[in-house]
């Protein structure tokens, strides 16, 4: 939903990240994305032990949920820095997957090219 989409793709998957935990759900409307601030670099943190500063801010939960910070702190400049992260991570990947397709689309073109000059 607004505000969750993009982090949700970017993440793909909940994670903890130091004392930061990445919550990537789903429902039947779209995609939901959640940040909670952790006591320590735990991921077998209880929900009480959990304070969350990211998630929905407004609109009908489950149809038009809008996404935000519900508390300011340093935690938004860390959490920047995982999406810059993510996002060059991303570019690398995004670049290797191109040149194996593009490697895959030549040795096909070579296949059909030599079995139909074989003829």
């Amino acid at each position: 939903m607004k505000g969750a989409r993009e982090y949700a793709e970017l993440f793909r998957e909940s994670k903890q990240h130091g004392k930061l935990r990445l919550k990537v759900g789903y429902h039947a409307r779209g995609k939901t994305f959640q940040i909670y601030v952790t006591p320590t670099d735990c991921a077998g943190c209880l929900g009480s032990d959990m304070v969350e500063v990211y998630g929905i801010t407004g609109g009908q939960p489950g149809w038009t949920e809008a996404y935000g910070w519900l508390h300011r702190g340093q935690w938004e400049m860390d959490f920047s820095k995982l999406v810059e992260a993510a996002k060059a991570e991303k570019i690398v990947i995004d670049a290797a997957d191109k040149a194996r397709m593009d490697t895959l689309a030549e040795e096909e073109e070579a296949r059909i090219k030599g079995l139909l000059s074989a003829y």
